[in-house]
């Protein structure tokens, strides 16, 4: 009973010991932020975070975040268990200087629980708030920039205050929901993230290619809509989504590694049933002019028209030795069975000139890589995806699909309701039950990125 007395006094005097003013910590907090530590970053991201660290303290009039007095709050205490759980997102604690951390907070360890340092305070709860910040940049996929890999990756960064995000999170005591709410809920992302909790369990060697992949989705945009098409150019593959459940899927082929299709985000307007197919400039340029300097039927067998200044101009009236009256000249191929294009395509107007389409070459279907195109997408069930994108069109039956497609003469239908489009690059990619293929990288941007992550660990 006497021990039990003792032990209970000795506790309240310690208790009252730690009552420490967390405003005799402002002067140390505002010390340590306005310098540069030596455990910041050097990258342009670790400069950026800070800066946001020094707003976050600079609203809070410098006072501490995770400690209260000398001792930790329950906000660290989540803040510890996330920084834990970093490596079920392929990120690495060691980023975020949690040994250090650990290190510290071991140490404060004694009989009446944690209790740190006064002098220690200011930098570690400046230490935290860093942690917090680089975390939560990385969860958003700021760490490293989609041009990086490939100037045709083309992925605005999701925008987000992570010190107003950081200050609503330690007022509400939100710190492990604020995290998490950064990860993409994408079924592709979580399916990665079960295939690497295994592979740490049963290594196979592929744990920096799931990692790598769990990035790029966190370039993708968080809402990609209640409904949408999403492309993965190595897979080659098509799927419309409705929430998490693919509703079609099909096979495309994608841009040869020198006409490489570029990655980006936009919406589907409208369809065009037999479409003239405009040669691009760079096709005509490399392809067209020569064919018809070796090959003066060459334009007429292919079906295609010359279009000057004021319309369609009769080939044979044209001096093709001119080089200023050549530059005026487009091309188009004329609808029809034989049209590059095949007998339909789906506009998501953008700056690459990029759409989907059917093509006259469905033998192509077959093989088993398919970065054929000069860039745009061809699609292997072109009527099926009509048939989805109009199905809120009672009007467009599949067998007045069927004879615009064969109409021989161009026609615009509008979509009631866009549908957004995202064309990606993923070399891991989820089946339905769980299990991961690994598939081709014909543009080499698997062996870009792990060139990018070497040069991060070594840094």
């Amino acid at each position: 009973m006497g021990l039990l007395l003792l032990l209970l006094v000795a506790a309240i005097l310690t208790t009252a010991c730690d009552r420490v003013d967390n405003r005799e910590h402002a002067a140390g907090i505002r010390r340590v932020v306005s310098g540069t530590p030596a455990w910041i970053g050097r990258s342009a991201l670790d400069r950026r975070v800070w800066a946001m660290e020094r707003a976050f303290y600079e609203s809070r009039e410098h006072l501490p975040a995770w400690i209260d007095g000398t001792r930790p709050t329950r906000q660290m205490e989540a803040l510890l268990e996330q920084l834990r759980g970093a490596p079920t997102h392929g990120l690495d604690p060691a980023q975020y200087g949690l040994d250090a951390i650990e290190r510290v907070h071991t140490e404060a360890k004694g009989h009446f629980g944690v209790r740190f340092d006064a002098e220690t305070v200011p930098a570690l709860d400046a230490r935290l708030t860093y942690a917090y910040l680089a975390l939560a940049a990385d969860l958003l996929g700021w760490r490293t920039r989609p041009a990086q890999l490939s100037p045709h990756w083309q992925a605005a960064p999701t925008k987000e205050d992570l010190a107003a995000r950081l200050t609503a999170a330690v007022r509400d005591g939100r710190i492990r929901e604020s995290l998490e709410e950064l990860a993409p809920v994408h079924p592709q992302y979580r399916g990665l993230q079960a295939a690497l909790a295994r592979e740490r369990e049963q290594p196979t060697g592929q744990a920096d290619r799931i990692r790598m992949n769990m990035e790029r989705w966190r370039w993708a945009p968080r809402d990609l809509g209640d409904r949408y098409v999403l492309i993965n150019v190595p897979a080659y593959v098509m799927q419309v989504m409705e929430g998490t459940s693919a509703v079609l899927s099909m096979r495309v082929i994608v841009g040869q590694p020198d006409w490489p299709t570029p990655l980006f985000s936009d919406e589907m307007t409208h369809v065009i049933f037999s479409p003239y197919w405009n040669i691009p400039e760079n096709i005509e340029r490399e392809e067209t002019l020569p064919q018809i300097a070796r090959d003066p039927d060459f334009l007429l067998r292919n079906n295609i028209e010359v279009v000057g200044t004021s319309g369609v101009v009769d080939p044979w009236s044209i001096d093709w030795s001119d080089e200023s009256t050549v530059s005026t000249l487009r091309f188009r191929q004329r609808p029809g069975p034989a049209n590059a294009l095949g007998l339909v395509k789906f506009m998501f107007p953008n700056r690459f000139s990029v759409y989907l389409h059917d093509t006259p070459s469905d033998r192509l279907f077959q093989r088993e890589k398919r970065a054929l195109s000069h860039g745009c997408i061809r699609v292997s069930e072109p009527v099926a995806l009509a048939r989805y994108v109009l199905r809120d069109q009672p009007e467009w039956t599949e067998a007045r699909i069927q004879q615009a497609m064969h109409a021989r003469q161009e026609r615009h239908v509008k979509l009631k309701r866009p549908i957004p489009v995202h064309i990606g690059y993923w070399t891991a990619w989820v089946g339905p039950g769980g299990e991961v293929a690994f598939t081709d990288d014909p543009y080499g941007v698997d062996r870009a990125h792990a060139r990018l992550v070497d040069a991060g660990r070594r840094s």
